[in-house]
């Protein structure tokens, strides 16, 4: 059988099914100790109730226009349900007499009401069992998005799922699944850019994967094809045996190859680094000749923990990633926390509307507890090495101060100039690029967080497939912001260094050395593309080349500019 869907993370894998399942998600949650006192518990629990919240209100909102009313209404009496005061009662008293975490108080009460509601003699109310099962299994997902019963799976799993958060992938990965099918999953979210990093094929889109795919199957993520094919005939078999073949030969290749070094046509040496959310994908440094890590994306590696690192274990997993990176250039983004980039373990409340809500850095201003132990292993890194501390989400030049005081008092100087690291500043929300010159005497280089920066110039969430085509960085508005900043951070003599999706896509690297740009940082499976094409460029071909791409009027007059003049 053959399921068409869309293409999230390119590849090809083969491995057997592991279905992520809800009732088992529940029966794990019972087996979880608290893992503080009974109001620590209950506070964990608010939070998970706020994010589950929020999932459900953004579920609402995807679907409308697109299902019937009445099938949108399904969600609704879900968040209803989810904020009932009786049905938090009864789970905060499982918690408070009862001894019990968050966790294993969700599941008690969740299958207690289930069964409840399957022992009625009305269809009506029996059907409703069903929905309790859902708000339990989705209250345990937030409370700790590391309860699956498939963490036991094998080597080359192929996971089959409704959606999955970015821990979750963080977790898996370290199991070595093969490839992911979703129902669900926005191109621009945080899981897609972390399985094009981990090089972890991801299909998507395909309505009731989970019960159309089934448990313990050999399956084949094709996402070239964007298909996921099970129940393999004989002849599929041997098509798809071929393709692999082909597919090891290319790989072996890759790793034979010399490194493709990004220096233009005209001499010129663009500077191109790797963005990373584990230690693993810095393993290419040398194989593909990179500069250093431009962007470490440090919160995935809280995701896959039961609680709060220590200042040690933080500093331990840096220093190995500086064995690895070795003389190259190191960028360590403080944790970035909010939206759905939270640990299973943590109280971090989520807003109505996280992307707007309290995260990045006016967090951890707030959550010193998490601040300290970071900044303080990292400075013991940078008495080691030289590394860039990099500023997540600043917005204003009066959190940039109020984040410069509390540097300086845990590190324990009387200014920004005793700092034992250099500090970089994100540039990702509007704002903070219309102060960029006001910051960047502040700092010592900047970093542009594109998919971010386009997300709140347009107003379109990343991660809500329902404005996906809204979230477009080559509107005239979001390049001629960007050319601006560069042209700032060039006047005042400090490096910029841009991320995101369009840093990766090796059809658009003229665009940004016409703009000015001349640091990259790149996902790994996006290296040697982006620098091939810097070897097909020469800078002095550009001359006015920015100016013309900035002054088309829509978004389609720059890709027609730009195909015909890179093309």
């Amino acid at each position: 059988m053959i399921l068409t869907g869309k293409t999230i993370s390119p590849g090809l894998a083969r491995g057997i099914t592991r279905v992520i399942d809800a009732r088992g998600v529940l029966d794990a949650a019972l087996s979880v100790a608290p893992s503080g006192p009974p109001q620590a518990e209950v506070e964990r629990l608010h939070a998970a109730v706020g994010r589950a919240g929020v999932e459900l209100d953004r579920l609402q909102r995807q679907l409308s226009g697109r299902l019937d009313a009445g099938d949108v209404a399904i969600f609704a009496s879900h968040a209803g349900l989810l904020h009932d005061p009786k049905f938090l009662g009864r789970i905060e008293a499982e918690i408070r007499v009862g001894g019990q975490s968050a966790e294993a108080a969700v599941s008690r009460v969740a299958s207690e009401l289930r069964a409840t509601f399957l022992a009625n003699p009305v269809p009506l109310v029996r059907d409703k069992a069903t929905d309790i099962l859902d708000i339990g299994r989705r209250l345990v997902r937030c409370l700790s998005a590391s309860l699956q019963p498939e963490l036991e799976m094998e080597q080359g799993t192929i996971v089959v799922a409704t959606s999955l958060t970015p821990s979750q992938l963080v977790r898996y990965s370290h199991h070595g699944i093969a490839g992911v099918v979703t129902e669900t999953c926005g191109p621009k979210s945080h899981t897609a850019i972390l399985a094009r990093g981990l090089g972890i094929p991801l299909i998507t889109g395909i309505a009731g994967a989970c019960e159309l795919i089934p448990q313990g199957t050999t399956a084949i993520v094709d996402a070239a094809a964007a298909r996921v094919v099970f129940q393999l005939t004989d002849a599929e078999r041997e098509s798809f045996q071929d393709l692999f073949e082909q597919q090891a030969a290319a790989l072996s290749d890759a790793e034979e190859a010399p490194p493709e070094l990004p220096i233009t046509q005209d001499g010129s040496h663009i500077r191109l680094l790797l963005n990373i959310s584990d230690a693993v994908e810095a393993a290419g440094l040398d194989m593909l000749g990179a500069d250093g890590v431009g962007l470490f994306r440090t919160e995935f590696a809280y995701m896959d923990r039961e609680g709060w690192p220590t200042t040690d274990e933080i500093y331990a997993s840096y220093r190995q990633l500086a064995e690895i990176v070795g003389d190259r250039e190191l960028h360590i983004r403080l944790v970035d926390f909010g939206a759905e980039k939270c640990p299973p373990y943590s109280d971090i409340p989520l807003s109505r509307n996280p992307s707007l809500g309290l995260r990045g850095i006016r967090l951890l201003l707030q959550r010193e507890d998490i601040l300290l132990p970071q900044v303080q292993a990292i400075t013991r890194l940078a008495h080691e090495r030289r590394l860039t501390l990099l500023l997540p989400m600043l917005d204003t030049v009066d959190t940039l101060t109020a984040t410069i005081d509390t540097l300086c008092r845990t590190i324990g100087c009387a200014s920004r100039e005793q700092f034992p690291f250099r500090l970089g500043a994100m540039i990702e929300v509007p704002s903070a690029a219309l102060q960029v010159a006001e910051i960047l005497p502040q700092v010592d280089s900047v970093s542009i967080g594109l998919n971010d920066l386009t997300q709140y110039l347009l107003a379109a969430d990343r991660d809500d497939e329902f404005v996906e085509r809204y979230h477009d960085p080559m509107q005239p508005a979001v390049l001629r912001l960007l050319q601006a900043v560069v042209a700032t951070a060039s006047a005042a003599g400090k490096p910029l260094t841009i991320c995101g999706e369009l840093a990766g896509d090796p059809k658009l690297t003229g665009l940004l050395l016409a703009l000015g740009v001349r640091r990259l940082s790149v996902a790994r499976s996006n290296y040697r593309g982006v620098a091939n094409s810097i070897r097909r460029l020469s800078l002095r071909s550009m001359e006015g080349v920015g100016a013309e791409i900035t002054a088309q009027p829509t978004a389609a007059a720059v890709r027609k500019y730009v195909a015909e003049r890179f093309g």
